[in-house]
């Protein structure tokens, strides 16, 4: 049963309020505890039960490995963005400093995406560490890098998002590019890349190095 409704706010101050009424016109004191009692248990049969409030995005409780895979393909999206805005620039004399940028892009949603996967490793070790109590400090120390690792891997994945319309506002089509501004936007991936990296480093600390991967065996 779910007792916490009982105990919502709202309904006590409309069973508080009717009482205080009741007990305002003169009725006597069991009488106004009574109406009070019976407006507060309607209140909650109403609110509570037959039209129960739907809960905010904020209420739900969020699942990291969903979220951290939306991460991971929005920073795909991001890429493949770009690489479509700048293909008609490739070819010409700014195609170096483009071609630069879109590799730079993929590479950065390709250590997103590197970071996503490994970051489950890492909250199995944050649970397996937090079973032992001579451990707590090392999952304590486990959980914090997570959490910044985590942080690296949005932030980096907001700016690639932002690098997009950046792109499309220094080389539109038909108008003469802002080369310093697309210097700036190499240098400032180059720099999101340099934090995704550090990520990766942080990672390796604690995991180690992933190990290669089993090739698979042909198909017969």
């Amino acid at each position: 049963m779910q007792l916490w409704k009982f105990a919502n706010p709202w309904c006590l101050l409309c069973g508080a309020v009717a009482g205080g009424l009741a007990w305002a016109v003169t009725l006597p004191v069991w009488a106004a505890f009574v109406i009070a009692v019976i407006i507060w248990l309607t209140a909650v049969l109403v609110f509570g039960f037959l039209f129960p409030t739907a809960p905010s995005e904020t209420e739900l409780p969020a699942d990291p490995v969903a979220v951290d895979a939306g991460c991971a393909r929005r920073a795909h999206a991001a890429a493949a963005s770009l690489q479509d805005v700048a293909a008609p620039f490739l070819e010409g004399p700014l195609g170096d400093r483009v071609s630069r940028i879109v590799w730079r892009a993929g590479e950065i949603a390709a250590s997103i995406d590197h970071l996503v996967r490994r970051s489950q490793e890492l909250s199995a070790l944050v649970h397996n560490l937090a079973q032992h109590p001579h451990s707590q400090g090392r999952a304590r120390y486990v959980e914090s890098r997570h959490a910044e690792i985590r942080r690296r891997m949005y932030a980096a994945t907001r700016d690639l998002e932002a690098a997009v319309p950046r792109f499309l506002a220094t080389a539109s089509p038909g108008a003469a590019p802002d080369v310093a501004a697309l210097d700036r936007l190499a240098t400032d991936l180059e720099n999101i890349g340099y934090g995704v990296d550090i990520g990766e480093s942080m990672v390796t600390e604690i995991l180690g190095p992933e190990p290669p991967r089993t090739p698979q065996a042909p198909a017969n």
